[in-house]
């Protein structure tokens, strides 16, 4: 089945480059127990199509949707909301500033977030087969972190290899089709829209590389005072996930049908080809604790930070949450 086409607005809002946040409030007019400070990303697209999730477990939560990590990060430094999100290097860029109130409650997503897509008509089945072609990224993000991690681990690539393009996101799919790129890497749901639209197909993830985890935050001033919200806070989340393991399609259409009430056209098989291959566990591993320490590590290097931040997590609340989750099944 093929997806509905993604207009070049759409793209540009799913990027980093959406001015206003959009907040979702459930029982709007009654006192809210969370604002959550989200992003654009699929499974946050589920509660938004699904909020008797929140309503479930009794919360009344602000659910805004923020477009870039940026802003996300400085709405919990500036209390503007009490919970939020944020990938590997904004979990780094949050604690440089504010590292001994950060505290992380669990994950909202790691593996293959970032893919690099080639036209699905083209020869090209490896980088190798790249050498020397024009391809694009958004720079400074973290689709060049991974692709500079990637060809460091590779003695035959080298970032000098090919001729890279500063590409926006909304740019990237019509530059494929035209011919003025080889290649893109970006991060979920791009490659998925260029794969239902039937443009692209995906030569190479890299979940194998770094696992780039997508971090809850909170501020150890807020957990010390609100756990049992904290606690029904990530039992929803778990919900969220069942909902997108065990019935992909569903929440696919859900997320769609949300993304669709805010103006935007991305396709129910966009978001399900993005539920089966991104990992949405929600507990804290050693594995994910290292990829943000990795990640620092590699930022560090690079004198993007001054110095290596201490992280902070507990694991507490969602050994809870598992308890409270099972109970509500």
């Amino acid at each position: 089945m093929k997806g509905t086409k993604v207009s070049i607005t759409l793209l540009f809002c799913l990027g980093l480059f959406v001015l206003t946040p959009f907040a979702s409030v459930v029982g709007a007019g009654s006192q809210v127990d969370i604002r959550y400070g989200g992003q654009y990303y699929p499974g946050e697209f589920v509660l938004q199509g699904y909020p008797q999730l929140w309503e479930k477990h009794g919360l009344n939560v602000e659910h805004i949707l923020f477009s870039s990590g940026a802003e996300n990060n400085q709405a919990l430094i500036s209390g503007k909301c009490d919970i939020n999100v944020g990938s590997d290097s904004k979990t780094v860029a949050l604690f440089s500033v504010i590292e001994a109130k950060a505290l992380i409650i669990g994950t909202l997503q790691r593996g293959n977030r970032y893919a690099t897509v080639v036209r699905i008509d083209s020869p090209y089945k490896t980088w190798a087969d790249l050498k020397g072609k024009t391809v694009g990224t958004r720079l400074g993000t973290g689709a060049e972190q991974v692709l500079r991690r990637y060809f460091d681990s590779e003695k035959d690539l080298a970032w000098e290899d090919f001729k890279w393009v500063n590409i926006k996101l909304e740019d990237m799919i019509a530059a494929l089709q035209g011919g003025s790129i080889g290649a893109f890497t970006v991060w979920a749901p791009t490659w998925a829209i260029a794969e239902a639209q039937g443009i692209g197909r995906v030569l190479r993830m890299y979940g194998d590389v770094a696992l780039v985890p997508v971090s809850i935050h909170t501020t150890v001033e807020f957990a010390q005072k609100n756990r049992s919200k904290i606690v029904k806070f990530l039992a929803v989340h778990l919900d969220k996930v069942k909902m997108i393991q065990k019935d992909p399609l569903r929440a696919a259409q859900l997320a769609a049908k949300a993304a669709s009430a805010k103006g935007y056209n991305v396709s129910a098989d966009a978001f399900l080809n993005v539920f089966q291959k991104i990992d949405f566990s929600l507990d804290i591993t050693d594995g994910t604790l290292d990829s943000i320490k990795d990640t620092a590590q590699f930022l560090y290097e690079k004198k993007k930070i001054d110095k290596i931040p201490v992280l902070r997590h507990d694991k507490s609340f969602f050994e809870e949450a598992k308890k409270l989750h099972k109970r509500k099944e």
